[in-house]
């Protein structure tokens, strides 16, 4: 059997086993946590453990802070990863630094965000070099129990992801704000302006996913001329909403590069 083994309990470590769970049971899921009282409080379907015990041909999905990786590539034996596939989800730790300290050349990036929760995450994965087509195909297929995932080959794309995947819903939802505290003001309920909000996005979001539609064509063809909502675009172009949209991912995937050093 397939065995799948996620390091860390944390909240992101938790979405991948309980999509893991519930999307592909035939495969065996470990979860991996060092804190007693945290492994007290996991999912009692999948095989719980304080440490890694190695198994040849694991799927092995690091889902611990960046600043516990050093501890955590430590404390393994010499070679336990040598036939591992090695998925890390933490941010800014390359793939040269991964494939040094695991021993092991099969190494890929993923950027997860948090819509993973609801099944909707927009995962970028990026394999190293040496990762063979079924190692590929692995990982993404055992990310794909969170959201859609797009494989990339050049690494240095994960720090746009960072901005536009990774920090791109709290973006959207600092934005979101400005509907529901416009509708608030308008009279509606905080629990209708933000129905009226969501379904927006939400439905937003699926026009965008049909063959052909782009986010130009789309406000494009709801703008009549002279209408209600060409006059809202061009007050977004007056005032360079665009522009700062795009500057606040510019610097979001700035400092990406500087965390990562």
């Amino acid at each position: 059997m397939e065995r799948i083994v996620v390091v860390g309990a944390g909240h992101m470590g938790s979405v991948i086993v309980r999509g893991l769970l519930d999307g592909m049971p035939q495969v065996e899921v470990v979860i991996v946590e060092p804190s007693a009282d945290r492994r007290a409080t996991l999912d009692g379907r999948a095989e719980v453990a304080a440490t890694y015990e190695p198994r040849p041909d694991d799927l092995l999905v690091l889902a611990i802070p960046p600043q516990a990786f050093d501890s955590f590539a430590e404390g393994l034996a010499p070679g336990a990863c040598a036939r591992a596939t090695v998925v890390s989800i933490m941010a800014g730790v390359r793939l040269e630094t991964l494939a040094s300290a695991l021993g092991t050349d099969r190494v890929l990036r993923a950027m997860p965000n948090l819509a993973s929760r609801v099944g909707q995450s927009m995962t970028v994965l990026c394999p190293g070099d040496e990762v063979p087509a079924g190692g590929v195909d692995r990982a993404k297929g055992a990310l794909s129990v969170i959201g859609k995932v797009l494989v990339v080959q050049d690494e240095s794309l994960l720090d746009a992801a960072t901005a536009v995947a990774g920090s791109g819903p709290a973006l959207v939802a600092y934005l979101a704000q400005s509907f529901t505290d416009f509708a608030r003001g308008a009279g509606f309920s905080p629990e209708d302006a933000l129905l009226l909000t969501s379904q927006v996005l939400r439905g937003t979001a699926d026009v965008l996913s049909e063959p052909g539609v782009t986010p130009q064509s789309l406000y494009q063809q709801a703008s009549t001329p002279h209408g209600t909502t060409a006059e809202g675009i061009a007050t977004l172009r007056e005032h360079r909403v665009g522009e700062s949209v795009r500057t606040a991912l510019e610097a979001t995937t700035e400092r990406a590069r500087e965390l990562a050093g």
